[in-house]
């Protein structure tokens, strides 16, 4: 555990495009063999590997392997909508505000810029969530140690979903769970209560009118939507929800964000390219103050800055497991028997020579620029930052309107380069999400 991601890399290099790597586990590097796992028309069901203790306090962000098909997804669909995304700005625009004046006061200074887009994410999702900023940008400090109890929660999670049998000797233990009590460095690891707690505490805050909602439409109001007289949400599925975005809707964001300023620093070329893009779209005046999420599409380089961040460093470090389906199933011209598990590592996927050219390990995002119709058609297909098919994530569009928004409106005021010595690497730990440590990089004022 660790570090699966460059573990499934050498795998495949060494055994070829189908490995098995646990009983009835399969893990596959083909691919051309994406539309048949992952396509909208797939028979191959996402897989679920939590004991039921653990469902239920994460049910949405584990069962969203077939919401089209059992009704879950569609009344909170359009809650996470795109043209729902554009109307919450303004609460993003506020976190965006709260970053930029930070970042002013440490012009000169090595931060770990690390933990201040983690905490300007969280910020983030709490606004959208709650109507509640948490002030974690503001207070400069982990607010009541969540972040912490989330990252302690992904490592227990990461472990007994892949070995489910492993809960009953561990948290689904009463001895065990009492005795962790004691100890602190492993007490955060069964932190599941604190994290619905958490949510609960704010939800009820919101339900008791104690945040500043008036003309907010944030996302539980969409939640508790009514349809043909009723409400579309109970007060268990609203708080599954909330926790569902404080749970999944920060770390990818932040590890993105993470992603794309370290390979900027790493790279000055793009970096210098970045910024003049930037530039030139304010001199022409294409940009508002705070940028808008509408404008940055328009920059193109920076689009394709984002797309080979999240291909270099997809957020998911593990397989993206599908179960093959009743009567068995032909794969790459291997029968694989009903309830194999089968699937493809996303860091595998975006390093697929066939697809990105001779150099995959390579940060270059001219790539996505250069490539005609038919190769970005398969780039595309082989990005998996938010998985593929009908179990594409939820919370896609709300990482893509904080990092499109935030990081041309930051790059207007601020440059970055890696704090340290010459080398310098970041760590990368992979509990589910790939969390990166160390981005340790030195503040540059560009201009007022």
């Amino acid at each position: 555990m660790g570090l699966q991601m460059k573990y499934h890399l050498k795998l495949h290099e060494r055994y070829g495009p189908l490995v098995r790597i646990g009983p009835k586990h399969i893990s596959f590097s083909d691919s051309s063999l994406i539309p048949q796992i992952y396509g909208i028309t797939s028979k191959f069901w996402k897989v679920v590997n939590l004991p039921p203790g653990l469902r239920e306090q994460t049910k949405l962000m584990i069962f969203q392997s077939d919401f089209y098909k059992i009704g879950i997804k569609r009344p909170i669909a359009g809650a996470y909508s795109m043209s729902t995304m554009k109307e919450l700005e303004p609460m993003n625009d506020a976190c965006s505000a709260i970053l930029l004046r930070k970042l002013d006061g440490m012009v000169g200074q090595d931060i770990d810029l690390g933990k201040w887009v983690h905490w300007y994410a969280f910020d983030v999702i709490t606004s959208i969530t709650f109507s509640n900023r948490m002030g974690f940008m503001e207070q400069e400090e982990d607010v009541q140690n969540i972040i912490a109890a989330i990252e302690g929660r992904l490592v227990y999670n990461s472990i007994v979903g892949q070995a489910p049998y492993l809960h009953r000797y561990l948290f689904g233990n009463s001895f065990v769970t009492w005795l962790v009590g004691f100890i602190p460095a492993l007490a955060v690891l069964n932190s599941s209560r604190h994290i619905v707690a958490f949510a609960t505490q704010n939800l009820q805050r919101y339900q008791n009118k104690e945040f500043n909602t008036v003309h907010l439409q944030d996302m539980l109001d969409r939640f508790k939507r009514y349809r043909d007289g009723e409400q579309v949400m109970n007060d268990d599925e609203l708080l599954s929800n909330a926790v569902s975005n404080i749970f999944a809707g920060s770390d990818t964001t932040a590890a993105s964000l993470r992603a794309i300023f370290y390979y900027l620093c790493r790279n000055k070329e793009a970096q210098k390219k970045l910024l003049a893009e930037i530039d030139e779209a304010d001199r022409k005046g294409e940009l508002s103050d705070p940028v808008t999420f509408a404008e940055s599409q328009n920059l193109r380089y920076f689009q394709a800055v984002i797309k080979e961040a999240l291909r270099m460093h997809p957020a998911v470090g593990l397989l993206l497991e599908r179960l093959v389906p009743a009567g068995g199933a032909e794969v790459a011209g291997i029968h694989l028997t009903e309830g194999t598990v089968i699937g493809m590592n996303p860091w595998v996927a975006a390093r697929d020579k066939v697809v990105y050219g001779p150099d995959p390990y390579v940060f270059r995002p001219e790539r996505w620029l250069e490539a005609d119709e038919q190769s970005l058609k398969l780039m595309e297909r082989n990005f998996l930052a938010f998985g593929s098919g009908t179990r594409t994530c939820l919370g896609r569009n709300i990482s893509q309107l904080e990092i499109s928004k935030v990081v041309p409106q930051v790059l207007r005021r601020f440059e970055f380069e890696l704090a340290g010595p010459p080398g310098r690497e970041w760590r990368l730990h992979c509990y589910w999400f790939v969390r990166q440590t160390g981005l340790i990089c030195r503040v540059k004022r560009r201009k007022e």
